[in-house]
């Protein structure tokens, strides 16, 4: 991935509404990782806060090896979950618990952003890590404006 700048976690943990909201008005779509309840084949699949984003899913992803990013850990009956973004998903998600605590707050891990099809905004949950590709000016200043630091 090329200009990749990383994004300190605990300002975005502190942001999360206004960083959700940014980012889902500058996305096509976003994923989310989630653990699948049995029965196991059934669909749409059972997880927790399934039902919330169902109206927004535009594909169940099975198999790891066709997720859309391949940086992710894995379990055993985890999904990724590729939802679209628009106004209500974004109600949706602010609603939710902080989105950016998936572990804390039992909810589906490792949200990530997509823009013109291509992954520009990711994190992983366990590691406490996010990072951002191919930033926009617009991008850069709204993290500077809303003190989330980046780094290279």
């Amino acid at each position: 991935m090329s200009d990749r700048i990383y994004l300190n976690y605990d300002d975005i943990v502190k942001e999360e509404s206004v960083v959700v909201d940014y980012l889902v008005k500058n996305s096509d779509r976003f994923s989310v990782t989630a653990v699948i309840k049995r029965p196991y084949s059934q669909l749409p699949p059972d997880f927790n806060y399934g039902v919330q984003l169902q109206p927004f899913v535009e594909n169940y992803i099975f198999e790891r090896k066709d997720w859309l990013v391949n940086f992710l850990g894995y379990m055993r009956h985890q999904i990724m979950v590729v939802c679209r973004c628009c106004k209500e998903s974004r109600k949706q998600l602010l609603l939710m618990p902080n989105v950016f605590l998936p572990i804390d707050n039992d909810i589906p891990e490792d949200i990530c952003f997509y823009r013109n099809g291509k992954l520009w905004f990711a994190t992983i949950s366990h590691e406490k890590i996010a990072f951002a590709v191919d930033v926009t000016k617009a991008d850069l200043t709204f993290f500077k404006e809303n003190g989330i630091k980046s780094y290279i």
